[in-house]
C-alpha cells in the first residue's frame, strides 16, 4: 500500500487525460481497476475472505495494542457504530466523492484516500477498546462485503455441531484466550458455533486455530448450517442495498451511450439549466438518492399490492433482502467489464508506476493502448445468464426470510432482476 501511495502522490488532473491516466498510474489502476473489482468477485465467491488479509485490520489491531500499552482511556463502540450506520454513511460519502470530485481518476486523490483509510484505522484502534473497531464500525466496504458474501455456500463453519455442544472449554470464546497474539478466541466476540449471515465474521480463522478439536473449517457449509439461515438483512445492510442499487445502475448503464443518456437525462437537464453547478454532484444526487428512492417507492407500492402488510421499514428491509443477490451480481458485471478493460495496463503501470511516461507515449501514438480481453457483449451474455440463475434460485428462498415478508422480498427480487436484465440486454447488443 505504501508503494501505491507514493505512485499516486502529487499526480493530478493537470498531468493529462484523466481517463487514460487513471489506467496508466499504478495507484488508480490497482485501487479502482483491479482491487475493487476483485474484492467484489471474492465476496461473491468466498464471503469476507478479503478481510483476512486486509492491511487496515492489521493497523487497527496494532493501534489497539499500542493504546492499551500506553494506558490510553479507550471507549466502547456505541450501538449506532456497532449497527453499521457510520460505515454505510462513509460508503455513501465515498461514492459522492467519486462522482463529484472524480477521486478515482486522480492519482493524488487516490493516494490521499488510502492514507485517510490507514489513518482512520489507526485512530479508531487508539480510541476504541473494541477489537476490530475499524472493521465493525467504520470500514466503507464493510456492508458490501457482508451483504454480497452472505449467500455464498463457502463459509467458515463447524464440521460437526455436536462437538461444539459437548465442548467443555469453548476455547473459541474463552476470555482467557482473547488477548493472545495468535490462536485466540474470536476477536469480534462472536459465537463461531452459532453465527448468522450478518454476523460480521472477518475470517481471521483464530477460532479454527484455537479449537482443540479441529472442528472449525472454511469450505462448503451444509445447507442447514446456521450461517446459511434465511434471515433479513440488518437495517444498515438494507440501507446499503438501497443505495448500492442506484450506484450499480449508474455504473452499468454507463457502458452503453444511449442508456447512459436516458438514465442521466434528469441531472443533465438540471446541469443545462444551472450551468454553475458541477454536473458530477448533480449526477451523484440523482443516482445515490433520487433514482433509488423512486425505485424503492415503486417496489414498496407493488409489495403492498402483492399483499405485504408489514411496517414500511420491515417491508423495505425485506425487499432489499430479496434484491440483494441480483444487485451483487450486477455489481460483479461492472467489475468484470472494468477488469477486462483495465487489466492490460498492469504491465505498463509496473514498469512506470506514476504513469506519466506511458500516458505521453499513448498520447503521442508511440504506444498502443491495451485492449479489453473480453468484449462487453460477451460479458453481457454471461451476466444475463447469471441474473436469470440467481433470480430463479432466490425466488424459492424468498419464502423464508421472515413471516409476512415473502411478498416484499419477491417484489424486490423481481424488480431488481428486470431492471438489470434490461441493461445487460443492452450490453449484449453492443459491438
Amino acid at each position: 500500500m505504501t508503494a501505491l501511495v507514493f505512485a499516486g502522490f502529487g499526480i493530478g488532473q493537470d498531468a493529462g487525460n484523466p481517463l487514460i491516466l487513471r489506467k496508466t498510474n499504478l495507484a488508480t489502476l490497482t485501487v479502482w481497476g483491479l482491487w475493487w473489482p476483485a474484492m467484489i468477485a471474492l465476496a461473491l465467491a468466498a464471503g469476507r475472505l478479503w478481510c483476512a488479509v486486509c492491511p487496515m485490520e492489521l493497523v487497527n489491531r496494532l493501534a489497539l495494542v499500542a493504546g492499551r500499552a500506553l494506558g490510553l482511556r479507550q471507549i466502547r463502540l456505541g450501538r449506532t457504530l456497532r449497527a453499521g450506520w457510520i460505515a454505510v454513511a462513509l460508503y455513501l460519502l465515498l461514492q459522492f466523492l467519486v462522482a463529484g470530485l472524480s477521486i478515482h481518476r486522480v492519482p493524488h486523490d487516490t493516494a490521499v484516500f488510502l492514507v485517510t483509510l490507514l489513518g482512520l484505522a489507526l485512530v479508531t484502534g487508539l480510541v476504541f477498546r473494541d477489537t476490530r473497531s475499524f472493521c465493525r464500525g467504520f470500514c466503507p466496504a464493510g456492508a458490501l462485503l457482508s451483504v454480497y458474501g452472505r449467500n455464498t455456500p463457502i463459509q467458515l463453519e463447524m464440521r460437526d455441531p455436536a462437538v461444539c455442544v459437548d465442548c467443555a472449554t469453548l476455547d473459541c470464546i474463552a476470555v482467557a484466550n482473547r488477548h493472545r497474539f495468535d490462536a485466540r478466541s474470536c476477536p469480534s466476540l462472536l459465537l463461531p458455533f452459532d453465527r448468522d449471515p450478518s454476523s460480521g465474521c472477518v475470517l481471521c480463522l483464530q477460532c479454527a486455530k484455537v479449537c482443540p478439536h479441529d472442528n472449525v473449517g472454511f469450505g462448503l457449509a451444509a445447507a442447514d448450517s446456521p450461517i446459511r439461515r434465511r434471515t433479513l438483512l440488518r437495517p444498515s445492510e438494507a440501507a446499503f442495498v438501497m443505495i448500492a442499487l442506484g450506484f450499480v445502475m449508474h455504473e452499468v448503464v454507463g457502458e452503453v451511450a444511449w442508456a447512459d443518456a436516458v438514465f442521466h437525462a434528469v441531472p443533465f437537464a438540471f446541469a443545462a439549466r444551472f450551468p454553475g453547478v458541477p454536473v458530477g454532484w448533480l449526477e451523484a444526487i440523482w443516482f445515490l438518492a433520487i433514482a433509488p428512492a423512486l425505485f424503492w417507492f415503486a417496489i414498496a407500492a407493488a409489495a403492498r399490492l402483492a399483499g405485504c402488510r408489514g411496517t414500511p421499514g420491515r417491508l423495505l428491509t425485506a425487499a432489499a433482502t430479496g434484491a440483494a443477490p441480483v444487485v451483487a451480481a450486477a455489481h460483479l458485471g461492472k467489475a468484470a467489464a472494468k477488469f477486462a478493460a483495465w487489466s492490460g495496463y498492469l504491465p505498463l503501470a509496473i514498469r512506470d508506476p506514476r504513469g506519466l511516461d506511458t500516458l505521453r507515449d499513448i498520447g503521442d501514438g508511440d504506444l498502443a493502448a491495451p485492449v479489453a480481453w473480453a468484449g462487453l457483449s460477451s460479458i453481457g451474455w454471461c451476466m444475463l445468464l447469471l441474473t436469470a440463475v440467481i433470480a430463479v434460485r432466490s425466488w424459492s428462498g424468498a419464502r423464508h426470510p421472515a413471516p409476512a415478508s415473502p411478498p416484499a422480498a419477491r417484489t424486490g427480487l423481481a424488480g431488481a432482476s428486470l431492471l438489470f436484465a434490461a441493461v445487460f440486454t443492452a450490453w449484449v447488443r453492443q459491438p
